[in-house]
């Protein structure tokens, strides 16, 4: 066997060695909580609530979009002046933290937001909303050197946790497999200092994902200095570098880089994939009127493309959309308050996929 060859497998050992010794996966359901945000205020007062209900919007509709700017829009901003509108529930959280060795109370209020009325409110005001199934969770290796040879960094390490908390601000989960022994994590360590994107791509399906993050990070000077590497379905993307004298703002940077390069590789591939045709009939149908009405519902819905009547029987149309997006999203977004409403999202009908009523 040539050297490269018993390079290559001992790698690939290595690794698999996560999986094989018991290697469990730590990661946050980042997209379970994007309609949810979490804000720190000094008591329960009317005048707090206020305020704190709409920076948890803000954050709200940064993880939506996926957009750290999201927010500093004109038409968004408006919105998030009326977050009471959207909210759904709120609630008061304490927790004890240690401050400089004293215990110390702190409270927040924690709120949850519309996601039928936000999303269609976001679609009209412009902003697109990252769907959870285009966000790819992020394998994450990481490797540091403090001048002591590398090791391996991840959220057990109060700086991983503060790179994870970063992501999830922008709904992304980082996935961060762990080693059960020592020689596993000195070996890997050794892996992902020298950036093989073949041997730490090499099980990332594992985690039902293509997409691994992988950075090297040094202490030069009084600043900590970190190369990252995405690689996305194996293939490394262009390298970028952090610096900061704080290791988590250097690891920060490195999660933001991450999600604004997956960010626009999903919405793309999102793109691609989502024109989708259906069948629906569509009932409650009695005047001219009321067709006038069904069609400029349809021609003003953005994620309708084409839409074309097929068949007419007594007050229902059976019509053939072609949509932007999956046949169950669209039902989904259609405002409960708008001119149709679902009838059966899965009738047992052939050749119809959906039954919709037009409101009187």
């Amino acid at each position: 066997m040539s050297v490269g060859y018993a390079r290559l497998f001992a790698l690939l050992f290595a690794v698999a060695g996560l999986l094989s010794f018991g290697g469990v996966v730590r990661a946050q359901s980042a997209s379970a909580n994007l309609y949810a945000g979490e804000v720190p205020v000094p008591d329960q007062s009317d005048e707090q609530r206020v305020i704190a209900l709409k920076s948890a919007l803000a954050q709200v509709v940064v993880k939506l979009s996926g957009d750290r700017d999201a927010a500093s829009s004109e038409a968004i901003a408006k919105l998030i002046e009326s977050a009471e509108r959207y909210v759904q529930q709120y609630s008061y959280r304490q927790d004890v933290a240690n401050v400089d060795g004293q215990p110390l109370l702190r409270l927040s209020l924690v709120a949850s937001f519309d996601k039928a009325a936000l999303d269609r409110v976001l679609r009209e005001r412009g902003l697109r909303v990252w769907t959870p199934a285009a966000r790819a969770p992020v394998v994450t290796w990481l490797a540091l050197d403090d001048g002591n040879g590398p090791r391996l960094l991840d959220a057990s390490d109060p700086a991983g946790r503060a790179m994870q908390q970063a992501a999830e601000q922008r709904g992304v989960s980082l996935v961060w497999p762990r080693l059960d022994t020592p020689d596993q994590a000195q070996t890997t360590a050794q892996i992902v200092w020298e950036g093989d994107v073949t041997t730490l791509s090499a099980d990332a399906a594992r985690y039902q994902t293509d997409t691994v993050l992988i950075g090297q990070l040094r202490r030069v000077g009084d600043a900590w200095s970190a190369r990252w590497t995405l690689a996305l379905g194996g293939q490394a993307q262009p390298v970028w570098e952090t610096r900061d004298a704080d290791l988590v703002a250097t690891l920060s940077g490195g999660a933001e880089g991450a999600i604004d390069r997956t960010r626009g590789r999903s919405s793309a591939a999102a793109e691609e994939r989502r024109i989708t045709p259906a069948k629906v009939w569509i009932s409650g149908l009695s005047s001219a009127q009321d067709y006038a009405r069904l069609f400029e519902t349809l021609g003003s819905n953005e994620l309708v493309r084409e839409f074309r009547p097929e068949q007419a029987r007594g007050d229902g149309l059976l019509i053939k959309l072609t949509l932007n997006l999956a046949l169950d999203r669209w039902l989904a977004y259609l405002p409960p308050d708008g001119a149709l409403r679902v009838v059966n999202a899965a009738p047992p009908i052939d050749g119809v996929e959906a039954t919709l009523a037009l409101n009187p």
